[in-house]
């Protein structure tokens, strides 16, 4: 029962305060089902695409962070899908008090600045391209966004 007033709390939050770069909200009637779309960050690689997220709550919600699938290929080290990579989904680092808003600001912040240090990523073939080659790596993530994000 407490997950569900957290869950409606965060609910709210997203409908009277709406966002640029990301929304989300349940998919049919199921409270702890939620879909986000994320827009690709206007200075980055993934610049115009949407991008889909499978936000899944547990009854245990807020005490454990929900699982987030992401659902649109993308070439970033700390997205090997479906498992994503942030440390507020880290259930020892996860806080009590953030928002399903506060959690999609820092997944669309991450488009922009990739985590890459080595205990940061899933990813080591990627984040070694995106740290020593940031021209092949931004040209291979827009290729990836128009093919898979766009239209």
């Amino acid at each position: 029962m407490v997950s569900k007033v957290w869950i409606m709390t965060h609910l709210r939050e997203l409908v009277r305060f709406l966002a640029s770069g990301f929304s989300a909200g349940p998919v049919a009637e199921d409270i702890y089902e939620w879909q986000a779309t994320l827009l690709g960050p206007p200075s980055s690689p993934h610049k115009g695409g949407i991008f889909f997220i499978s936000i899944r709550f547990s009854p245990d919600y807020p005490f454990k962070p929900p699982m987030v699938s992401w659902k649109t290929p993308i070439l970033h080290p700390n997205i090997d899908k479906p498992r994503v990579f942030h440390p507020l989904l880290v259930t020892a680092i996860c806080k009590v008090g953030t928002t399903v808003k506060e959690l999609l600001q820092a997944l669309h912040d991450m488009l922009l600045h990739p985590k890459v240090e080595e205990e940061d990523n899933y990813l080591a073939d990627i984040t070694h391209i995106c740290v020593l080659e940031p021209e092949r790596f931004k040209k291979e993530a827009r290729l990836m966004t128009e093919a898979h994000a766009m239209n």
